[in-house]
């Protein structure tokens, strides 16, 4: 999943989702965020929101969950 703003091009948020079935039936899902910013941009990130954001997106999916924590990605780009 690619979530961007029309606003802001070049800076774009990818979402991998990946799941593992071992042969016992456990289930194992693993949930990435790759951020891809221009350099412009990352120049001005001076408190690192860019390169910290992965760890904190993998923070709160077992607080609020999958759906929440998706929502609120989204939310943060729609301004």
């Amino acid at each position: 999943m690619v979530i961007q703003n029309p606003q802001l091009p070049g800076c774009t948020m990818s979402i991998f989702w990946n799941i593992t079935v071992s042969t016992e039936g456990t289930v194992k899902p693993k949930i990435d965020l790759l951020m891809k910013m221009p350099e412009e941009a990352q120049k001005l990130d001076t408190e690192n929101v860019v390169k910290a954001a992965p760890d904190r997106f993998r923070n709160l999916l077992p607080v609020f969950g999958v759906e929440a924590t998706m929502e609120s990605l989204i939310q943060s780009v729609c301004f």
